[in-house]
């Protein structure tokens, strides 16, 4: 008879294997390559994360779909694809150093919130959980945040909250993660900046041990 953890971790799985397969087939449209883009999410979870952190949250199974995709469209199409991108790469250079100075107007913390939530759509209890924080209080720093990025000029106390924090480090970093669609470099830096400590992040984070 299977204990309770066992039952709990199995149907945890089969939700969260429901979910991803009802993602793949909205993202492709086609039942064959829906199949084998859950396969590769999957694969690729379990090759760069520790199996017994399986399953992790929905949501990066989700993006680890969504760009091998993208990946596999751009290679089924490459010879169609190349002027336009070449065409389009200035522009999205000049996008990217764009947002990437909006968020230059958030603290170290708002900015982590900022972009787990935005970028990588996790959901706040997620975030909540991973920072061993309240809800509310992660739902607080994402609209300070907001409300700074709408802002024409830097809050005084921005550039003060960086002072403990390497700033040109942090972004590159950020960014490194946002242009591979892996949040696991920004995961490695939540203890200093939130001081969890890193056995808690080792039993509650799932796959993001992998960064830890």
């Amino acid at each position: 008879m299977a204990q309770p953890k066992q039952m709990d971790l199995q149907s945890q799985i089969e939700e969260t294997m429901e979910k991803l397969t009802h993602y793949c087939l909205y993202l492709t449209k086609n039942k064959w390559d829906s199949e084998e883009i859950t396969q590769e999410a999957v694969l690729k979870t379990l090759t760069n994360y520790p199996e017994e952190t399986f399953p992790p949250p929905v949501s990066l199974l989700k993006k680890i779909a969504y760009h091998a995709w993208i990946d596999r469209i751009r290679k089924q199409k490459k010879e169609e694809l190349v002027p336009e991108i070449q065409d389009e790469t200035p522009a999205v250079r000049q996008d990217n150093e764009q947002q990437m100075e909006q968020l230059r107007k958030l603290t170290p913390k708002q900015l982590i919130v900022f972009v787990l939530k935005e970028a990588f759509h996790f959901q706040s209890a997620e975030i909540a959980d991973l920072l061993e924080l309240k809800e509310s209080a992660v739902k607080a720093l994402l609209h300070r945040g907001r409300m700074n990025i709408q802002t024409e000029t830097m809050h005084p106390l921005v550039q003060s909250s960086w002072d403990n924090v390497k700033q040109e480090e942090f972004f590159e970093l950020v960014e490194l993660s946002l242009n591979k669609g892996d949040p696991a470099g920004i995961i490695r830096i939540l203890p200093r900046l939130f001081h969890i400590p890193k056995p808690y992040l080792q039993k509650n984070t799932n796959p993001y041990m992998a960064a830890a």
